[in-house]
């Protein structure tokens, strides 16, 4: 018995759709990751910054206050600079006298809510090896430093001492820890709230409520590393937002670069967007769906009679079926599966009915002789109803495969 043999497509469907599903999630994946790469990148790096927790940086102070309970949010957003009235202590931490500008620019008013500026005292360049830490650290000029003091208070200016006494808070004496030279502040326009026989470390702009701290080993992570620096950093909380808990704290890095820019392709995945952003995907997938289960122009629909070979073909079945003539197809069947038998012996289709008869008799017993098993021919005057049709046709078609096998 032979078979012919069918060829199959290169890709199943199912492999091409799972292909494609997975196509669509990284693409979207990559998208996704795009538009938030910023909100992943390592913001821990030296500096004077509520991220940075090197010796100058202030992260140290940001998770202490929050140990204690208060609210504390870490800030990229420019606009609390400008034009914000939302309830909150504002901490600002310029790093040298390049911030004066953008400091000038800050709305201290802010809704008579309270503003914190911590002065610099040091420089640092980041480690080569280690960007988190500082490599090299030095002290910044009295000038630069009184450069940002002056674009809140005119004539304010800072000077430094190398040993403080009569430090005091509120009137009681205190002991902070510093390392080497102090920093006060020197100038009129200015409440002092913290201060030294030598000058006012920490108060309050006369008739605003912005805040001033000249000496930041009181707020980071080097200075806090005494618990006296770290009551006395408390205690000028309370003294700016009160003794509650309840009140939230932001400490601004946008004055160090940390600004949040503004990005369409993140705010397609955030809300109020999300909504229109996932009903397009969801329209974009069923569009691909549709193309892929069809290619090219629409289908003509199937005319109400059909038309074409088959058609004429399941027509005259359906005649003979209603008519209950099967069985006369018979003869016209024997007629031409002895054609099909003499091409498959190599002889002309033409032949003679008779003499077609005898040729295949003699094929016949030819092919009896070398297998004695071969079944025999069909006889077509046996065939009396559409079910014995039927296996007429099986029985034939089996004799004329064997017959042929033989002759290969």
């Amino acid at each position: 018995m032979s078979s012919t043999p069918t060829s199959q497509p290169l890709v199943s469907v199912r492999t091409a759709l799972i292909a494609v599903l997975v196509c669509a999630l990284s693409f979207a994946s990559v998208v996704v990751l795009t538009a938030f790469a910023p909100e992943f990148e390592d913001k821990d790096q030296a500096g004077l910054h509520a991220y940075s927790r090197s010796a100058l940086g202030y992260n140290f102070a940001v998770r202490l206050l929050q140990d204690v309970g208060y609210d504390v949010e870490i800030s990229r957003d420019p606009s609390l600079l400008r034009t914000s009235y939302r309830r909150s202590l504002l901490i600002l931490t310029p790093a040298s006298r390049y911030d004066a500008d953008e400091l000038g620019e800050v709305d201290f008013e802010r809704g008579e809510n309270p503003t914190l500026i911590v002065l610099p005292k040091r420089w640092g360049f980041k480690n080569n090896f280690n960007p988190r830490h500082q490599g090299r650290t030095g002290l910044l000029q009295v000038e630069q430093v009184s450069e940002l003091t002056e674009e809140v208070v005119e004539g304010l200016k800072v000077k430094r001492v190398e040993q403080l006494t009569g430090f005091r808070i509120d009137g009681e004496e205190a002991n902070p820890q510093f390392t080497s030279t102090v920093q006060l502040l020197d100038g009129d326009g200015i409440r002092p709230i913290f201060e030294s026989d030598q000058g006012v470390m920490f108060g309050q702009v006369e008739g605003t409520r912005t805040f001033i701290l000249s000496e930041p080993e009181l707020f980071n992570t080097h200075g806090l590393s005494h618990p006296e620096n770290a009551q006395v950093m408390l205690s000028m909380i309370e003294e700016m937002i009160g003794e509650g808990l309840n009140f939230p704290i932001i400490a601004d890095t946008t004055l160090h670069g940390f600004e949040r820019s503004r990005n369409l392709l993140k705010k397609l995945f955030e809300p109020p967007l999300l909504g229109v952003t996932l009903v397009a995907l969801g329209t974009a997938i069923l569009l691909g769906w549709s193309a892929f289960l069809r290619f090219g122009r629409p289908r003509d629909p199937e005319p109400e009679i059909a038309t074409g070979r088959q058609s004429l073909i399941e027509s005259t079945a359906g005649l003979f079926r209603q008519t209950e003539q099967e069985a006369s197809l018979a003869g016209d069947y024997e007629q031409v599966a002895r054609r099909m038998t003499l091409r498959s012996l190599g002889l002309p289709e033409d032949t003679p009915p008779d003499q077609a008869d005898a040729l295949i008799k003699r094929r016949e017993t030819y092919a009896r002789a070398e297998n004695p098993d071969l079944p025999a021919r069909p006889d077509a005057s046996e065939v009396s109803s559409a079910g014995s049709l039927l296996h007429f046709a099986q029985n034939y078609h089996a004799w004329n495969e064997e017959l042929k096998n033989e002759r290969e």
